[in-house]
């Protein structure tokens, strides 16, 4: 567990509009016409956008684009394009960007806010932004080259208000494999302790693992207001080892439903709405289109809200 600490906390750099630098030999390698590309598809993506960009400039490729960019409400975030998650900000702006809009009308000063799967911390960075230097934000991200990434982005922007673990989280506090990413196709965010959610076979090494009831046992908090819960397969097992957390805080809980791996431990959407229920929750779609309640199962993966019923 790391305290991100530097003495100008919250000190952002003077940032310049759209693509800031281009700080990498193999960036300068690009034609002039992606910057221009990339500024236009953050701005403006008609139908068909993304068959372009995809046969212009597509994810992986030799020649990747690294540099810094201007974020989410003044913030600026690393980007090297070999990532797909990074390649989608540089030309859309956002990873999930209805979850970043609804963090920053959720969140405020002085709130508490968990980011399980954190990848390079694109969400982590708005609550950190939205919860200021009196809130906390708790990061879990246990796959060594997203964390990198991570506490780059928090460095870049100041920010000592982060608590950074490299772990995962589950039912239960232990040591367990951790299966990394497919480096074979670029994809940064699919590392998993289920082996079969990586899509082939991988380097595994060990990782802690904590319960969210254990960790808060460890590292108390005076509040969580929202748990943001994208962890690779791992979500159900996950909300398994926080019940004491979710009854005690009543926190907002964005999670992960992706059919192919709730299947792969005979688990279904309604599942994860009647625990909610029981728990005294609804469960909404929020990801595309407008807030509506889970009412039966879902074929398309997405993030799905779980609100306390008293909100």
């Amino acid at each position: 567990m790391t305290d991100l600490a530097n003495p100008q906390a919250h000190a952002k750099p003077a940032s310049d509009a759209g693509t800031r630098r281009e700080n990498d030999p193999l960036a300068g390698q690009n034609p002039a016409w992606v910057p221009v590309l990339g500024w236009l598809t953050r701005h403006f993506h008609p139908k068909g956008t993304d068959r372009l960009v995809r046969a212009l400039h597509p994810p992986g490729n030799s020649r990747p684009v690294r540099t810094v960019l201007d974020y989410d409400d003044g913030l600026l975030i690393n980007i090297d394009t070999h990532s797909f998650l990074e390649w989608y900000i540089y030309f859309y702006g956002a990873f999930r960007p209805n979850v970043s809009r609804m963090l920053n009308r959720m969140l405020r000063e002085g709130q508490v806010a968990f980011d399980i799967g954190s990848n390079i911390g694109m969400h982590a960075l708005v609550m950190a932004n939205r919860v200021g230097p009196t809130g906390r934000v708790h990061v879990f991200e246990p796959d060594p080259h997203p964390l990198g990434r991570l506490k780059a982005n928090m460095h870049l922007n100041g920010f000592t208000n982060v608590t950074l673990n490299q772990a995962a989280v589950s039912q239960r506090t232990e040591t367990r494999q951790l299966f990394l990413h497919d480096d074979s196709i670029g994809n940064f965010a699919n590392a998993s302790l289920q082996e079969s959610n990586v899509g082939r076979t991988t380097r595994s090494i060990d990782m802690k693992v904590w319960s969210l009831d254990d960790y808060i046992d460890a590292n108390p908090v005076p509040r969580l207001d929202v748990i943001k819960l994208l962890a690779q397969g791992e979500e159900w097992n996950a909300l398994q080892g926080a019940m004491r957390t979710i009854r005690r805080f009543r926190p907002k809980i964005f999670f992960l439903w992706e059919p192919s791996y709730w299947a792969r431990q005979s688990l279904c959407l309604m599942d994860a709405v009647r625990l909610f229920r029981e728990l005294g929750y609804g469960t909404y779609q929020i990801e595309f289109g407008a807030r509506r309640p889970v009412t039966d199962e879902i074929a398309m993966g997405q993030v799905l809200l779980a609100v306390p019923a008293e909100v």
